[in-house]
């Protein structure tokens, strides 16, 4: 197959291009976006598909990296606070005694899934996916209207992670009550009762600064 054949079957990577679909700003993104191809394209023809990746991955971090911090500097710094606070979750979890201590796969699925799964019916599946883009894409399409449903969303996924943390903690009490002469069972049960409540304050912390971010969001469109 020729070089010219290739060009036709062959497109830049999809993660640089989506990168860059992320960090330009929406006045100029189909411009240079149509400009990277062509000469995609040409570099493909001269010099193999292998130079053409290495020159637009290189091109699309250069020019994502100078819009980014302008077009999704909201969404970095959101990125940067759960991270930071994942750190320090994590470094209090080992000071305290392990990590693994805090870990519990029962307690994750009697929270984290039925508070998404209640979410999509108070809302719905479009709504808490747009919700959740926004947190990742801080994309000047949304309109008022888009903001206050994602607000709403998150409102609710907090609500309901710490409903359902506050409930199976009322079940394990229950459990402890009945195994209180095993003290094997007796603390296998309090150790998931109390991980159910961290597991949802988590998620109601969370939700609450994804929640205020579209506050933010649509005071900014109301202005």
């Amino acid at each position: 197959m020729s070089n010219e054949s290739k060009s036709t079957y062959i497109r830049p990577p999809v993660f640089a291009c989506g990168f860059l679909s992320w960090a330009l700003p929406s006045e100029i993104k189909e411009p240079v976006l149509g400009d990277l191809e062509e000469a995609f394209s040409v570099k493909l023809q001269q010099q193999g598909a292998f130079s053409a990746n290495l020159w637009y991955i290189r091109q699309a971090l250069l020019s994502g990296s100078a819009f980014m911090f302008k077009t999704q500097g909201s969404v970095i710094m959101f990125i940067f606070a759960m991270l930071f606070f994942l750190s320090m979750v994590l470094m209090a979890m080992a000071m305290a005694s392990s990590i693994y201590v805090f870990i519990d796969v029962p307690s994750f699925l009697l929270v984290i899934p039925p508070a998404l799964i209640f979410t999509c019916g108070a809302t719905s599946y479009r709504q808490v996916k747009t919700a959740f883009g926004m947190l990742i894409n801080a994309s000047d399409d949304y309109d008022l209207k888009i903001c206050r449903q994602s607000q709403q969303v998150f409102r609710v996924l907090g609500n309901s992670g710490l409903m359902l943390g506050f409930f199976m903690i009322l079940i394990g009490f229950i459990s402890m009550g009945a195994v209180m002469g095993d003290m094997e069972h007796f603390g296998t049960a309090a150790s998931v009762a109390g991980i159910c409540v961290i597991y949802g304050l988590a998620v109601k912390l969370q939700s609450y600064i994804a929640e205020q971010k579209m506050k933010n969001l649509a005071m900014a469109l109301e202005q």
